[in-house]
């Protein structure tokens, strides 16, 4: 078991590229240090080295860039909260970020440091995939290539990102003007709370005609990953923007749920709260006047 850490801190990407030849799996990246610091003092882990990338200032970045929404890995979740770019093209990314943890925990947790946690219950995580966001990914030998936010996670804690790999941004196209986004989830508590279960959802909105054009769903906390579900963003494709609609899409999202995780005892539980959560959600589009949850006795 390795004793000491070596940290080391690169100021640009090609002092960053050679650092990235060095690492091993069982080194670690810091970036806002909000779990890799738990698990050193929690769970006694001892990097052999740690890649500190808060002084490549291009990794902290957020722009527009040929067409889409470029933002690097080290964007702290206060930026992303604040940030008039990201809550112009990618709102329910903004909403995720605005209910991470606690203002101390925003203002320094990043958005690839959480997506490469890999957490199941992660919040930028069914953000990110209902924008359809791709991973730039750099490596140790300077070469850069995008994958989707799905083909980087593997697993709870895993991806398939090598010791050689980071995560450097993610980039997703712009929503266009019909486009309404929303995140939502349920924790514990009503603020610091991991979630339970979270939802993101975007409708392209035809406001004239009352119909959506689109959708895509992604859910959180519930499976080994985060995941979009083709069936639940097929009850909403093409369908008019009503009441009816919003009962279909809640009982999609609850056989989605029972898809998931069959036979888990957290089953009954979810399958309620991923009701109340999908008209949350369709509430916060604001595609039509508020609709509520249909009761059984």
């Amino acid at each position: 078991m390795t004793t000491t850490t070596e940290v080391l801190t690169p100021t640009d990407r090609p002092g960053l590229t050679r650092m990235l030849q060095r690492l091993t799996a069982d080194s670690r990246f810091l970036a806002g240090g909000t779990d890799l610091v738990r698990s050193i003092i929690n769970e006694h882990l001892r990097p052999d080295l740690i890649l500190d990338l808060s002084a490549v200032r291009e990794l902290a970045s957020v722009g527009l860039e040929d067409g889409g929404l470029r933002i690097g890995a080290t964007a702290t979740f206060a930026r992303l909260e604040a940030d008039r770019l990201v809550r112009q093209h990618a709102r329910c990314l903004s909403d995720a970020a605005s209910m991470v943890g606690s203002r101390q925990i925003r203002n320094v947790a990043t958005v690839g440091g959480n997506v490469a946690n890999a957490s199941p219950c992660g919040d930028s995580l069914p953000a990110l995939l209902a924008l359809g966001a791709e991973a730039e990914i750099w490596d140790g030998d300077g070469r850069t290539v995008r994958k989707p936010i799905k083909d980087v996670l593997s697993g709870p804690g895993r991806t398939t990102l090598r010791s050689d790999q980071m995560i450097a941004a993610f980039v997703c196209r712009t929503l266009g003007d019909g486009a309404r986004a929303a995140f939502v989830k349920i924790g514990c508590r009503s603020t610091v709370a991991v979630a339970r279960l979270s939802m993101a959802v975007i409708v392209d909105y035809d406001s004239d005609a009352g119909l959506l054009s689109g959708a895509r769903v992604a859910l959180g906390a519930v499976g080994s990953t985060a995941f979009r579900d083709e069936l639940v963003e097929a009850a909403l494709k093409d369908q008019p923007a009503d009441v009816r609609t919003a009962q279909r899409f809640a009982e999609a999202c609850v056989e989605a749920v029972c898809r998931s995780i069959p036979g888990r005892y957290s089953l009954p539980y979810k399958q309620l709260a991923v009701r109340a959560l999908a008209y949350d959600a369709w509430n916060a589009l604001r595609v039509c006047p508020t609709c509520e949850p249909v009761c059984w006795d």
